[in-house]
């Protein structure tokens, strides 16, 4: 909940431990996907394919990924609890 209320903050933190990842897309993303962390998820980490796929969309139209990703390869939700 928190990351929701302070993307910028939480990017930073990223960033701080990541220093190696690209300051303008981990800010960008973090803008981007604060407002769908849980958004109409049923429980807290459940994650949709809609989702990152629209996700994706957006990095590549943005030019921050150079290829298309596939949004079945970038999460699963086969570890929460039931």
């Amino acid at each position: 909940a928190w990351a929701i209320e302070n993307p910028e903050e939480a990017a930073e933190i990223l960033l701080k431990y990541a220093p190696e990842t690209d300051p303008d897309l981990v800010r960008a993303s973090q803008e981007w996907l604060s407002p769908r962390y849980q958004d109409d998820a049923p429980r807290w980490g459940e994650q949709r394919r809609e989702i990152w796929a629209e996700f994706a969309d957006w990095m590549l139209e943005q030019g921050l990924i150079e290829k298309a990703v596939d949004p079945d390869a970038a999460f699963t939700n086969d570890y929460l609890p039931e």
